[in-house]
């Protein structure tokens, strides 16, 4: 079976890789760090990519790695582009993916530390996901590694 088979046949399942990152449809992971920086009251929060691997790879090494998500069922529709959240079978996992209008994977971000998403909004190429966790996730849809983290408050 094509790498894409297996992510597209996980996806119908409502399955996700349960790994910090970022994964397309080629099987390209962007495997990101994310932390907090405090400096006195005030705490940032910064996300990264830390480096480039594929599903393959991941798999050759755990071939459990899927995760069990929840759709939110609040969506974003751009063009062509639809975007989901939802949450992991944890209650401190979150995920956002870009679907085309078959419900094909395109993108999807996995988090285990960002907690469920529940709210999505599109400001250009922009999209902004909303965390129970009081934190907005921004992500420019067309480089999804791209992601900034703002606190709501």
């Amino acid at each position: 079976m094509k790498i894409n088979e297996i992510i597209q046949s996980n996806w119908k399942r409502n399955q996700l890789p349960g790994i910090d990152g970022v994964i397309d449809i080629s099987g390209k992971v962007i495997i990101m760090d994310s932390y907090e920086l405090i400096d006195g009251s005030t705490i940032n929060y910064i996300i990264n990519p830390l480096c480039e691997t594929s599903l393959e790879s991941i798999m050759s090494f755990n071939e459990d790695i899927w995760c069990e998500i929840e759709k939110h069922p609040q969506v974003q529709q751009y063009d062509d582009k639809i975007f989901i959240c939802g949450e992991g079978g944890m209650g401190n996992e979150g995920f956002i993916a870009n679907v085309d209008m078959n419900n094909n994977l395109i993108w999807a971000f996995f988090s285990t530390v960002s907690n469920p998403f529940n709210k999505l909004e599109l400001e250009d190429n922009l999209l902004k996901a909303y965390s129970t966790s009081d934190l907005i996730y921004v992500i420019n849809i067309n480089k999804p590694e791209e992601i900034t983290i703002k606190n709501i408050g």
